[in-house]
């Protein structure tokens, strides 16, 4: 049976339309949707680094891997579905080596671009340090006018345990704030390890304290008033009215000057000190009285407590 004339009619032609429209449908796919590549930084797990009797020296980075797809894959593919995994029970010894590494792929739309075997690490032999617990307050220290007079902890050895040639010089330091402290500062504050050297934490070591892991002290410091004396002017404090037609004249003291004793802090406001009050009520002529010398809380006046006024009224 032959087919309709309409059918067999230029179908060279036909076929040539067919194929040019593929070929312009696969390159309008390829350009909205071409191949791509990317790399990503995956964690590389090292809760189980530790093979005794060794340990990393520090951290292992994370590891670069290259994932190719489509741009439209890439842009949905996510990190979390890459899986390391090491081996690290080919430790045998300690130095830097190389460990096998392994990276699953769990979306099946991408692909690894060779991704890496192997990753190289430091591993030292695991020992142990016993260390005093410094405390360190050099950034904040008290207010103006307040010392450290004395610090502890309880307990104030710690043992830190990590890397053997590390040790020597790890530091167990505890950072306090006493920039507000005027009074003695207690608490329970955490134990760093520091490097002597350059001051920076080390994160490849543990802290126990009686074989139990405790990453925290009692830190008790005694913070006190610096104490000093300074020059200070009495002021003859004067309470009431003088008699009719008569006015407040003048003054004296005597002595003028008194020195006081006591914080540091409060001194420093203190440049003059009254007396006790004096009435002046119904006072026409000249008035001589012995006072004290009323310096604030926890300052005291010398010589002695007391100082002479005068006060002179004269007639209007």
């Amino acid at each position: 049976m032959r087919a309709p004339g309409f059918a067999t009619r230029n179908i060279r032609l036909k076929g040539l339309a067919a194929v040019l429209a593929a070929v312009l449908w696969a390159g309008v796919a390829y350009a909205s949707n071409p191949p791509d590549t990317r790399t990503v930084s995956v964690a590389v797990p090292q809760e189980s680094a530790s093979v005794a009797p060794f340990t990393l020296v520090r951290a292992i980075p994370d590891l670069v891997v290259r994932v190719s797809g489509t741009r439209e894959h890439l842009n949905a593919f996510q990190p979390a579905d890459l899986v390391v995994s090491v081996n690290y029970t080919v430790i045998r010894q300690a130095g830097i080596q190389a460990l096998p590494v392994s990276v699953i792929n769990n979306d099946r739309d991408v692909a690894l671009d060779n991704p890496p075997t192997t990753i190289t690490a430091e591993v030292d032999r695991v020992a142990s340090r016993t260390v005093a617990v410094t405390v360190d307050y050099s950034q904040h220290p008290p207010p103006q006018g307040y010392v450290v007079r004395n610090k502890d902890t309880a307990p104030r050895d710690v043992t830190i345990i990590g890397p053997e040639h590390q040790l020597a010089t790890i530091e167990a330091k505890v950072t306090v704030n006493l920039a507000t402290q005027k009074t003695n500062f207690q608490a329970d504050e955490t134990v760093v390890p520091v490097d002597a050297g350059t001051g920076q934490r080390v994160g490849s070591v543990g802290i126990t304290v009686a074989g139990q892991r405790q990453t925290s002290v009692l830190v008790t410091i005694e913070v006190a008033a610096v104490l000093t004396s300074r020059a200070s002017a009495v002021v003859p404090k004067v309470s009431g009215s003088v008699g009719p037609s008569h006015f407040l004249e003048a003054e004296t003291v005597s002595p003028a000057t008194v020195v006081l004793n006591g914080p540091q802090d409060l001194l420093n406001a203190l440049d003059s000190v009254a007396t006790e009050t004096i009435s002046l009520n119904g006072i026409i002529g000249t008035l001589s009285v012995t006072v004290n010398v009323v310096p604030p809380a926890g300052v005291t006046a010398s010589p002695g407590s007391s100082a002479a006024t005068e006060p002179q009224t004269s007639t209007a």
